[in-house]
Parts: structure tokens; sequence; C-alpha cells
């Protein structure tokens, strides 16, 4: 009887059981550090996640390597094939060249015509050049690849009154700033003219076809080169 009033009498009455269960859940919640809030699933570490994550990336490098190596062959073919294509259009090229050379040499003045008549050209020409120009038989511009990239122009001329050079040449390195003046053939100058061509060049030293014509080294004369190579020589029949 004092058992039974006792859990009667007591305010928050629970059963033995029950008295248990509160004790055991308090121990829990304790050894968990809860907050009262329900614990949610841990989710666990995934170990190698970062190597997981890295593996496409490794396997797309392999892939493009692999590609790479079969592709070298390929373009050491593409190289081979494009060097030989060059050659035999260069050669195709020169025999059209020359024949075109000699159709010219059998027209009397063309490159002189052609040259006072192109639009840039004919202002650093004056009359005494003219006369002079009237004596060039053929015009002829070369590329050079080795040991440097160059272009060597090269004016022929017939017997005349004012200088003994049969060919003047005029040579020229190509870079990436333009043409870049290397080399030039000395003029020989007849004793009767040679007073003359002092003073032509000393008396005006800008750009001019005489000044360039005697020494192409002087600055800007690139731009006659310029003309010379890659307007007036590709085709001079419009001027």
């Amino acid at each position: 009887m004092l058992r039974d009033s006792c859990f009667r009498n007591t305010g928050d009455a629970r059963s033995p059981h029950a008295a248990f269960d509160r004790e055991r859940g308090g121990r829990e919640t304790r050894a968990r550090g809860d907050t009262g809030s329900p614990a949610g699933p841990e989710v666990p570490q995934a170990e190698g996640s970062q190597a997981t994550s890295e593996q496409p990336v490794q396997e797309g490098q392999e892939a493009l390597e692999a590609l790479q190596i079969e592709l070298q062959p390929v373009n050491k073919q593409a190289s081979r094939e494009h060097a030989r294509l060059k050659l035999r259009m260069w050669q195709r090229r020169q025999r059209h060249l020359q024949q075109r050379g000699a159709l010219i040499q059998g027209i009397r003045g063309f490159w002189a015509k052609a040259f006072v008549n192109h639009p840039q050209m004919s202002a650093l020409i004056s009359k005494p050049d003219e006369s002079m120009l009237r004596h060039m038989t053929n015009l002829k511009v070369e590329e050079h690849k080795f040991p440097r990239e160059c272009r060597k122009i090269l004016l022929f001329f017939g017997k005349n009154s004012y200088f003994q050079n049969e060919v003047v040449t005029k040579e020229y390195v190509l870079g990436l700033d333009g043409y870049r003046a290397s080399h030039s053939s000395p003029i020989q100058w007849y004793p009767r003219y040679r007073q003359e061509a002092y003073r032509r060049r000393h008396d005006n030293s800008s750009l001019n076809f005489f000044n360039w014509f005697s020494d192409h080294s002087f600055a800007a004369s690139s731009r006659i080169a310029e003309i010379i190579i890659e307007d007036l020589w590709p085709n001079p029949l419009p001027y």
C-alpha cells in the first residue's frame, strides 16, 4: 500500500520503466552533446573523393597526348608536301618570268616607261634619271631564304654614257619592320660623268631615284625597294 501511494502522490507519476528510460536517454544525450534538436544521419567522408574528381582530367590529358603523338607524322608529311608544292610552283613561275623577260627585252624602253608611269615612283624620278633609265634593258627580283630571307633587285643596262655596269644589284634583308638595305653594287661612273654624279648626290640629299641608284643605304631607301619588289616586278604591264 505504501508503494502504491508513493507512486500515486508524485506530481509526475511514472512507471519504474519510464524512469529508467528517462535516465538512459539523458545519458545518451549528454554523450552526444545534443541541444535537444533531432540528430540527422551523419554523412560519411568519402575516401579518395579528390582522386575521383581528378580522374576525368587525367584521362583527357592522356588522350590528348596520344592524339598529339599520332599527329606528329601527319604534320611532317604536310610540311614535306608543302615544300614540294612550293618548289613546283617556283619552277613553274620561273619559266614564265624568263619568257616575260625575253619579251620585255624586245620592247625598247619598257622598264623606263613602267618606272616613270608608276604614280609613286614618278615623283622620285627627275628628267636626267629618265634619260639614264632609257638604257635599262631588264629587271629581275630574286628571293633568297638562306642564310636569311632577303630580296635582290637586279637592274640590267645596255651600253650608255653614264656608267660601265651591265648589272646593278640592290640587296635587302626582309625583317619584321620591312626591307633593310644590305648590299649594293658600286656604280662605275665614267670619268666625264663622275663629277656630275657627285654634284647631284650632294646638292639633293632627299629621297629620289638617283640617290637610291647611287647608294641605297640612305634613310627611307626601302620605300623604292618596296615599290619595285611588291608592285612593279609582279606585274609591270599596267604602267
